[in-house]
């Protein structure tokens, strides 16, 4: 199976099309989409899903400057629950500590718990970008339908020193207005093990991705689907110096090709 990376929305997708790719689906929604790969047996349901997600908007609600919460991306998944809100902590903890099971088995289902929440996270965060550039497109179609009820033409730019209502920023905290916050796709790739089926490939055509991880040393020598592909732990796709032994997911390998 071909799964897209880190894109969890077949909208941000950044490269040509790919026959029969697939965007992971978190569960975050009631159904599961088209062209969506949603794995049997997440720990959080839709329901718990959904509060987790509303928790995270009211706690975020502190914060004057979206981008004072960047620290998402680069932080790792504990610093955000210690410093989320009571309420977050408490529902993860009732998705995993049930008492049921042997300690190890209870781990896992707290690594499980907190890495559905990071590509929950990941997904939502997807969904107000989206949102986002569709507010920033409309506001400009909009100056510049108010451009033509002005009537400005060619003839009305003094040697193009007038600029139109239709150029200028649409100043909606979008990427226009210099407030684009980075995409947390190393959390993405960490946590991700833990659902996808062995032998997935996650395919990633984000340039700037490719060259941190050749950066890193990471060699694509191998071929998949016709890819140039390479097999690591998700640490090191994640930029790690060394393993977080605290993490299982994050010790299993996990195969990635790139398209340049």
């Amino acid at each position: 199976m071909l799964l897209s990376f880190p894109n969890l929305h077949p909208e941000l997708w950044p490269g040509d099309s790919v026959k029969d790719l697939k965007f992971f689906d978190p569960g975050l929604v009631a159904q599961p989409f088209e062209n969506g790969f949603r794995p049997d047996g997440l720990p959080l349901d839709f329901k718990t899903a959904t509060a987790l997600i509303n928790d995270c908007i009211n706690f975020g609600q502190q914060f004057k400057n979206p981008a004072e919460m960047a620290w998402f991306g680069a932080q790792t998944a504990d610093d955000f629950y210690e410093g989320s809100s009571m309420s977050i902590q408490s529902q993860l903890t009732r998705a995993f500590d049930d008492g049921q099971g042997t300690r190890e088995e209870r781990e896992m289902k707290e690594a499980l718990s907190k890495a559905q929440f990071v590509l929950l996270l990941a997904w939502f965060f997807e969904e107000r970008l989206i949102e986002l550039d569709g507010l920033e497109k409309g506001v400009k179609s909009a100056w510049k339908d108010m451009d033509q009820t002005l009537g400005v033409d060619e003839d009305d730019r003094l040697n193009d020193r007038v600029v139109t209502l239709g150029s200028a920023e649409s100043h909606t905290g979008g990427a226009s207005d210099g407030q684009a916050i980075p995409f947390p796709w190393k959390r993405v790739v960490e946590a991700l093990p833990g659902f996808i089926p062995e032998d997935a490939v996650l395919v990633c055509a984000d340039p700037e991705i490719v060259a941190a991880w050749e950066e890193q040393g990471i060699e694509f020598s191998d071929e998949r689907d016709g890819l140039k592909a390479a097999t690591c732990p998700a640490w090191q796709f994640a930029c790690r110096r060394r393993a977080p032994e605290d993490m299982p997911l994050a010790l299993r390998d996990v195969t990635i090709a790139v398209i340049k």
